[in-house]
């Protein structure tokens, strides 16, 4: 599923882009689902997006609300379900994976901002690094509309993944804390950091540990695969169009039983 050189490159960088991955069929069937509930929404008519009374908070989930009456249903389940755990855990040495929630959710950002600037503030991880040390999961960001750059693609540290593996229980708060000490985050985290883009087009350093801001952009279709470890943001989204995007985790059995004793 995954050459020699994917599975190298996760390892280093904790970020894959698989292009085209989801099933054509699933694809489809998601969108239509997700336009219907927005044409009933008042959001999509007639082929065309009707945001004016949806665009007035500048906060990056003022829309997460939107289609999460889809969560549950069976169509974005079985999106987020065979291939995609499949893959997931190919990522992972093919050991077993399991869904961290029950169903996905589906990320829907609204046009909030007139100028991108890369955010300071917000990096956070969706669970704790455990005391194993290893991966812990896998997690998929899949894009079901096309999420242009500046689009409110989320935004990831690749290599963060491979700092602070300590055989300890770091929270997200004092994970970021920690790596508020080192230059490179202290700088990325900092509201006055004069030309942030530079931490997308150049690579920084921790150590021999190579870091690069990433921002997740795509088709319908394409799938970007996480190591669950890494540290990763909301960004703002300058563009006539929502970003639609489903997510789920996937975790190690050994991760789920230190999440949750089970």
């Amino acid at each position: 599923m995954f050459t020699t050189i994917e599975r190298e490159n996760f390892a280093v960088h904790g970020l894959i882009k698989r292009r085209n991955f989801l099933p054509l069929e699933k694809l489809a069937n998601a969108r239509t689902l997700i336009f219907q509930h927005l044409a009933q929404a008042g959001i999509w008519c007639n082929g065309g997006w009707s945001l004016d009374k949806y665009t007035q908070s500048t906060e990056a989930d003022a829309g997460i609300g939107l289609l999460k009456p889809l969560w549950r249903h069976q169509t974005m389940i079985a999106l987020a379900s065979g291939e995609a755990t499949a893959a997931a855990s190919a990522l992972v040495d093919d050991r077993p994976v399991f869904p961290m929630d029950r169903h996905p959710a589906l990320l829907f950002t609204l046009p909030n901002a007139t100028t991108w600037t890369l955010p300071h503030k917000n990096w956070h991880l969706d669970m704790p690094r455990l005391p194993e040390g290893g991966v812990s999961g896998v997690q998929i960001f899949a894009c079901l509309e096309t999420v242009e750059p500046g689009g409110g693609g989320t935004l990831v540290v690749t290599g963060s993944h491979r700092l602070l593996n300590e055989g300890v229980r770091i929270s997200s708060a004092d994970l970021r804390k920690r790596l508020n000490q080192e230059r490179y985050f202290a700088e990325l985290m900092a509201n006055q950091t004069d030309d942030r883009l530079r931490f997308m087009r150049e690579a920084g350093h921790v150590g021999d540990v190579e870091l690069q801001v990433v921002e997740m952009v795509g088709e319908p279709g394409d799938v970007y695969f996480m190591d669950l470890r890494m540290l990763h943001t909301f960004a703002p989204n300058v563009r006539q169009i929502p970003r639609i995007m489903l997510t789920q985790r996937y975790l190690l059995e050994s991760s789920r039983i230190a999440l949750y004793g089970k």
